[in-house]
């Protein structure tokens, strides 16, 4: 450090693991003194303590303190030191900020770009892959919607460096602005080092030859591996590496983390449990012609006792057309306030279901007369009966890209389309949903993979999910998509139905490991 600096009140809050190795960098490149007050993550929550708290209300990191001032956000704190603190006699870091030349904008841009497009698009990815949203090929709608931007941003960097001899500025060796972008593109580099190279590739997104080398110019400064020395994790070079321990999952950030679970099942027709193939329900449907995958020699009381007997909660007990009463009647009997009654529930008779044992009614068809969605009606059975013991069923068959409400044995599609404002509007009215994938109920042939995704981002109560599932995979795959906010129903595949794709025994267990 040059003995001609300015003398400087300069003290940098740096909370470890956090953008603030950038400012580090960059005071260690203007050669000017400072001090460091370093603070540690909380080591459950992963944020920080209440001591930065008092300096910044939101607890983040970088701020740094010039005197009297207080200058928050990385972008204006690069602002602040390089208008105030650089001398291009004594230091070589480019052109001043705020000239009215292309190389100063050039250098404001990147400075901008690091946060504004890498970021903005690297941390995204990051929550995904740590949230078990992506997937190892990249066939999930969230892979190519996170990876869309970032992979723009690195075609550009790459692009930038190629046509400027391995610089971002052409003609300077380092700025301001690979301060602030080493560190956005390294933990991208570090992100995408997580995934699968099936991922990399089938998306087209990697990080060039030419930023690699930037990357390792960059790092390979003495002023770097100064900012890394005081880093706090002794001068290491891959000091992000603890970015991206364990100790710093999403997992750690959320220890209480839900994890989803098998939701039983009794479906009715005819007075009989059965497992039928759902588009083959209709009102002209007849024995020769309904698809039927199980018919079932117990009662439906006889199931309700089983789940009871396991303490398998939140169960649905659907009745399928008429003369279906009696037998969901004995079920909520065998297990009074342990079970769901849906079919055909309205106004007249939401309170008898509550009554007779149910422990919520599950109501479709009622709300949409002459398939048009009335929220009268639904304010009023919500009042009626209670929010906490309504659930409202969106089951629903896709319609070219979206997901619409069928009711009446999802014969009759409606006016309602299944999506974050429709759901957070009914959420206001009950206390769980009930969503069957109309199109592959019955078939065991997989769930919907795009509409569980959906549901875990729209969703905010609880929600169970029924059509398709297969085996214990599928359980696992609704727990990665939705981040454990969807539970899952299985039919025809389980043992107790006459499947062969899982067995009661597996999903009780997951259900026990789940609560743990």
């Amino acid at each position: 450090m040059s003995d001609a600096c300015p003398s400087s009140g300069l003290v940098l809050h740096h909370l470890e693991l956090s953008r603030s190795n950038r400012i580090l960098f960059l005071l260690e490149e203007l050669r000017i003194p400072y001090t460091v007050k370093h603070y540690k993550r909380d080591p459950v929550t992963r944020l920080a303590g209440d001591d930065l708290k008092q300096i910044h209300p939101l607890g983040r990191s970088p701020v740094l303190t010039d005197g009297d001032l207080t200058i928050i956000e990385t972008n204006a704190i690069i602002e602040h030191l390089m208008l105030h603190y650089y001398d291009p006699t004594r230091v070589a870091l480019g052109p001043k900020l705020g000239e009215k030349t292309q190389d100063s904008i050039d250098v404001a841009a990147w400075i901008q770009f690091s946060e504004a497009s890498i970021m903005l698009h690297a941390i995204p990815l990051l929550y995904a892959v740590r949230a078990g949203a992506t997937t190892p090929d990249a066939s999930g709608a969230m892979d190519k919607i996170v990876a869309r931007g970032l992979k723009a941003d690195l075609v550009y960097v790459e692009e930038q460096l190629e046509s400027n001899d391995g610089r971002l500025v052409k003609g300077y060796d380092l700025t301001a602005a690979d301060c602030a972008m080493l560190y956005s593109v390294d933990i991208t580099v570090h992100i995408l080092a997580a995934m699968s190279k099936e991922w990399s590739r089938n998306l087209g997104i990697s990080v060039g030859a030419r930023t690699t080398e930037w990357i390792e110019r960059c790092s390979k400064r003495a002023a770097f591996q100064a900012a890394l020395s005081k880093e706090g994790y002794g001068g290491k070079q891959d000091w992000l590496a603890h970015f991206f321990s364990g100790s710093l999952s999403v997992d750690a950030l959320q220890p209480n983390k839900r994890k989803s679970v098998f939701r039983p099942c009794i479906d009715l027709h005819e007075g009989v449990v059965k497992q039928i193939v759902g588009g083959t329900l209709t009102d002209e449907t007849d024995s020769a012609t309904l698809k039927t995958n199980f018919v079932a020699t117990h009662s439906a009381a006889h199931f309700a006792s089983l789940y009871k007997q396991h303490n398998l909660t939140g169960g649905h007990v659907i009745k399928l057309g008429p003369r279906n009463d009696q037998a969901a009647s004995a079920a909520v009997a065998a297990w009074p306030n342990g079970l769901h009654v849906g079919g055909g529930i309205n106004a007249d008779n939401a309170a008898e279901w509550l009554r007779r044992g149910a422990e919520k009614v599950i109501v479709t068809s009622y709300l949409f007369p002459d398939c048009k969605f009335s929220l009268s009606r639904l304010e009023a059975l919500s009042g009626q009966v209670g929010k906490e013991r309504l659930v409202v069923d969106v089951s629903c068959r896709k319609k070219a890209d979206r997901w619409i409400v069928a009711m009446n044995r999802w014969q009759d599609m409606t006016d309602m389309e299944v999506n974050k404002q429709s759901l957070d509007l009914l959420a206001e009215h009950c206390s769980e949903f009930l969503i069957h994938a109309a199109d592959v109920e019955g078939l065991c042939q997989g769930i919907d993979q795009e509409l569980v995704q959906k549901l875990g981002e729209w969703v905010t109560i609880p929600t169970t999910y029924a059509g398709g599932a297969r085996h214990l995979g599928d359980l696992e795959l609704v727990d990665k998509l939705s981040g454990g906010k969807v539970d899952l129903t299985f039919g025809s595949a389980l043992d107790i139905f006459g499947g062969k794709g899982v067995t009661m025994d597996d999903l009780i267990k997951w259900n026990s490991d789940a609560h743990k």
